[in-house]
Order: structure tokens, then sequence, then C-alpha cells
């Protein structure tokens, strides 16, 4: 699965803001300031969980102005079945769902749904 990445305090406020889902958000350990407590508070709020990691560990995900932020964003979203279903019968469709456990080969993915 592929992932953006942003950085930066303000655009990752921004993100959760904007409702966008966060596969993880590292911050650097001994982060400071107002902008920081911000962000700390808006994902406590929102439930995002986050790891506090040292600086090299950000310098190695991204060499641009990190501000001691960097968040990896996925770029596909989840949906939970309970909102499925509603939405499905809504539009008038007969939902088929396939529920898998545990494949580890992406061909047995792919047979499957074939």
């Amino acid at each position: 699965m592929k992932e953006q990445m942003i950085f930066g305090i303000r655009p990752v406020i921004e993100a959760v803001r904007s409702g966008k889902e966060l596969e993880r958000v590292f911050i650097q350990k001994d982060l400071q300031g107002e902008n920081s407590k911000e962000l700390m508070s808006i994902l406590k709020e929102n439930g995002i969980r986050h790891v506090k990691v040292p600086v090299q560990k950000l310098n190695k995900l991204t060499r641009k102005n990190h501000q001691g932020v960097v968040c990896l964003m996925a770029l596909i979203s989840y949906s939970n079945v309970e909102d499925i279903l509603p939405f499905l019968y809504e539009r008038g469709e007969t939902p088929l769902l396939l529920v898998l456990d545990g494949i580890t080969d992406v061909r047995n993915f792919g047979a499957i749904v074939r």
C-alpha cells in the first residue's frame, strides 16, 4: 500500500481537521511550543495514535523542514461494515461482503476475488 507523507505541525493539524485518515504520526521527542501543544491536543481529541521518536528518525523519513512532525497518510480509507450496509441498501444494491483473515499471499486474495 502506498502512503502519502506530509510534514510540519500545521499541515498535520489541518489534515486531522479535514478528516483525513492518518496511518502513523511521528513526533520529535523533545518538541516544544504552542503549535506542538495544539497538535498533541487535536491528536488526543480525535483518538489518533502517535509515536515520539528521535529527530534522526524524522530526518531519515524526509530531508525537508519537518518541524518535528512527519505523518504518513494512507491512500485508501477504511469503513465500518455498519456504515457500508445502510449505504448500499439506500442505493438499492444488494450487498455482497467477503471477510478474509490471515491472507498472507496476494495471489490467494486475487484468486478469491476472481
